[in-house]
């Protein structure tokens, strides 16, 4: 065998070794749920265990392609230790398909066109693809 066919033998089955480390299955981001407004939200992906949101702060969120995100923002209790808990029914919500390719994440957003969209008071893809924000919005709980 000639050096050269060596070397590219080797160089094709570490590129082989290479392309078929990567599979759909480790395809994903992680991405966050910022919570902006005075509400709990509440994150569930693709119908799995809930994650909590208390108001004013944010949860990371592995995407795994391709997926679900459904979201709820509820009034804000204080629950029997003093922490903040979902109460009552929620006041808004929503849920999201998205796509996760590699190390890109965004959300579809379909007929809503390109860059940021989703239903007040939900922002997807904002501050970067893939992020989920739940923004302020009108009042329609008692005051704590």
């Amino acid at each position: 065998m000639r050096p050269g066919m060596k070397r590219l033998y080797r160089w094709s089955a570490a590129a082989a070794l290479l392309a078929g480390g990567i599979s759909a299955a480790e395809a994903g981001c992680v991405r966050r749920v910022i919570n902006r407004s005075p509400y709990f939200a509440v994150a569930s992906r693709n119908g799995g265990p809930s994650v909590g949101i208390p108001p004013h702060s944010s949860r990371s969120i592995r995407m795994l392609a391709p997926g679900r995100v459904d979201i709820a923002a509820h009034c804000a209790a204080r629950g029997p230790r003093g922490r903040l808990v979902p109460a009552g029914p929620p006041v808004a919500q929503d849920s999201y398909t998205f796509t996760a390719v590699l190390d890109r994440c965004y959300y579809d957003l379909g007929l809503m066109g390109f860059g940021f969209g989703g239903t007040e008071p939900f922002v997807l893809n904002n501050p970067r693809d893939g992020d989920l924000v739940v923004g302020p919005f009108g009042a329609a709980c008692p005051p704590r």
